[in-house]
C-alpha cells in the first residue's frame, strides 16, 4: 500500500514522522542501556538483559518496517507526495544514525540520496536568489526536484507484501465479541437468560 500513497497531508506526514522519531529516540535509549552506554547503566539480571534484547529486536523489526515504507513511497510515488518529502526532509537528522547500521543501511540509501539531493537544490535556491528558508520555498524546491527527478537513480525495491496468519483459537475471541456485539447493537429481543455461548 506503501507505494500508492498520494497527497499526503501535512498533518498526516507530521504524525507519521513524529511516531517514527519517537520510537527510534526509545530503540536508542534500549540500545544503549542494552550495550551498557550512559551515564544511568547498571549491571542488570539476566532475566532483565533478555526482556531488553526482545524489545531491541522488536523495535529494530518496526524501525525497518517504517524505512521500507518510506523507502517504497519515494521510489514508486515521490512526485505525489511532497509533503512527505518535506516531513522527511524536515526530519532528516532522525536517520543519520542508521546509515551505518547493518540492519537498515540499505534501507536508508534512497532516502539519504534523494534527501541530500533535496538539501543541495535548496541551498543552491537560497545562495542564489538571497532568500530565506520558508515552508513555501522548500515546498517549491521539492515540486521541482520531484519533476526533474530521473527515477534510475533510486534502488528499486521489491514492493512489500504482508500475509494474514489466522491463529487457531481466533473463534474463542471472535465469536463472544461478535454476539456481544449482535446482543447490543441489534433491534432484536433476546432473552438473556437462554442465552449460553459454546466455544
Amino acid at each position: 500500500m506503501s507505494s500508492k500513497f498520494h497527497s499526503f497531508h501535512p498533518y498526516v506526514a507530521e504524525k507519521i514522522l513524529n511516531l517514527f522519531t519517537t520510537i527510534v529516540k526509545k530503540y536508542s535509549k534500549i540500545r544503549n542501556t542494552v550495550l551498557g552506554i550512559g551515564r544511568d547503566c547498571v549491571a542488570a539480571p539476566e532475566e532483565t538483559m533478555e526482556y531488553w534484547e526482545s524489545e531491541l529486536e522488536t523495535l529494530e523489526d518496526i524501525i525497518r518496517m517504517f524505512l521500507e515504507i518510506f523507502n517504497s513511497s519515494i521510489v514508486y510515488s515521490g512526485k505525489n507526495n511532497p509533503v512527505l518529502l518535506y516531513e522527511l526532509l524536515h526530519k532528516r537528522e532522525t536517520f543519520t544514525p542508521f546509515q551505518t547500521h547493518e540492519k537498515f543501511s540499505e534501507l536508508i540509501i534512497n532516502l539519504e540520496s534523494i534527501l541530500g539531493y533535496l538539501t543541495t537544490k535548496l541551498e543552491e535556491r537560497t545562495e542564489d536568489q538571497g532568500i530565506s528558508v520558508s515552508v513555501n520555498c522548500v515546498m517549491e524546491v521539492i515540486d521541482d526536484v520531484v519533476r526533474q527527478w530521473p527515477a534510475d537513480r533510486l534502488q528499486r525495491t521489491a514492493r512489500l507484501k504482508f500475509e494474514y496468519l489466522e491463529e487457531s483459537t481466533s473463534s474463542e475471541f471472535f465469536l463472544p465479541y461478535i454476539w456481544t456485539l449482535q446482543f447490543s447493537l441489534s433491534n432484536l429481543y433476546w432473552d438473556t437468560s437462554r442465552i449460553t455461548l459454546k466455544v
